[in-house]
């Protein structure tokens, strides 16, 4: 059972996985080939196609058939495996998103919208602070964590899918939200319905997702956040759950978490004051050791967190060492994709991999 991330790649946990069998196809069946003595190999012998002879094997690819690589991974670990000699015992199924969260409709619960807040200028699509209240019991949920809603909580219409901004010790489920605007100027069905038309106390229904691949388990190792927009939700989540553990910390006298630094991007400075004064409150307090703005659209200085990124590049290696840990939110398109590359160009190849492999390099995008 896999997914597929991004444009038709794997998962980062299957990308090791992934990049050696691909080395099987051009090596290795070559090799156990070549064991063989030269008569028991047939004229017309494929050197990739005995290796996994023995092996019968099933895909079930999971996807999202609002782009346009849907199911890539799923197609290209079957063709993979095919041309590895393994015999699929049925066809490649694909799974969209939507049937999956239509499926689990019933772990549901409602929250009360208590505020509304933009968090940038009004010459730019809107950014929105969603602040919630449920009157049932809180579900527990980990900073990485997402909530799936259907656009006026018709389940018949796909769900989207947005990061949590908060922790349950808040007592408040907090979303931020950016409003799509198509090309006919319209706000997008779900994101206008919660930053727009949605009135205060009205009820929405958000299904949580738990989102294992972005829990940071070890709270001391060093943590670089990296995000720009509407990332700003998980980002927050984080920081959120450090200040909890800080104060648990204090309270039990047990070591504090470690250091943390955020690059942080928008198109414009004119963010709220209250956003930047929350951000300044938490580097002032030692809860961000670090804190770097990119603004896109600046005229004196345009900048996009990559930019950042490639120029700290020799700070950012020193800084998550081999055991820190890195969180990037936001779009996959533009943003993560180019922080993904600066990444591997300041880590190296061989510690960019093994944070991958080791879990410590998380990756929340749309």
């Amino acid at each position: 059972m896999v997914s597929t991330y991004g444009d038709g790649e794997p998962p980062d946990n299957g990308r090791r996985f992934y990049r050696e069998l691909q080395a099987l196809t051009k090596a290795g069946g070559a090799n156990a080939l070549s064991d063989k003595p030269r008569s028991e190999v047939p004229d017309n012998a494929d050197p990739g196609q005995s290796l996994l002879s023995s092996l019968s094997f099933d895909v079930l690819a999971l996807g999202d058939r609002s782009y346009p690589k849907f199911c890539q991974f799923g197609a290209d670990l079957y063709t993979t495996l095919a041309q590895l000699g393994a015999r699929a015992s049925a066809p490649l199924q694909t799974f969209d998103k939507s049937q999956l969260v239509n499926a689990a409709a019933n772990t549901t619960q409602s929250w009360q919208l208590l505020v509304r807040q933009r968090l940038n200028s009004q010459t730019q699509p809107g950014l929105y602070l969603l602040r919630f209240t449920s009157t049932q019991p809180l579900p527990h949920w980990r900073a990485g964590d997402l909530v799936a809603i259907s656009p006026e909580n018709n389940p018949e219409v796909a769900a989207r899918r947005y990061s949590v901004a908060s922790v349950p010790q808040s007592n408040e489920m907090q979303l931020i939200i950016r409003q799509h605007i198509d090309e006919h100027s319209q706000p997008g069905l779900c994101s206008g319905w919660l930053t727009q038309d949605l009135t205060l106390d009205g009820t929405v229904n958000m299904q949580l997702q738990p989102n294992p691949s972005c829990h940071i388990n070890d709270a001391q190792a060093p943590l670089l956040l990296i995000g720009a927009g509407s990332g700003l939700a998980g980002i927050r989540g984080h920081l959120s759950e450090r200040i909890h553990l800080a104060k648990q910390a204090r309270q039990t006298l047990q070591q504090p978490p470690g250091p943390v630094w955020l690059i942080y991007g928008e198109r414009s400075a004119d963010l709220n004051p209250l956003l930047k004064a929350e951000l300044a409150g938490w580097q002032q307090a030692g809860m961000l050791h670090q804190l770097d703005y990119a603004f896109s659209q600046d005229p004196a200085n345009p900048c996009y967190v990559q930019d950042l990124v490639q120029k700290n590049a020799a700070q950012i290696a020193r800084f998550i060492g081999s055991s820190g840990h890195i969180y990037v939110c936001g779009r996959y398109d533009g943003m993560g994709s180019a922080v993904d590359a600066q990444l591997q160009l300041a880590l190296g190849t061989a510690t960019y991999h093994h944070l991958i492999e080791q879990g410590c390099y998380h990756r929340d995008l749309y």
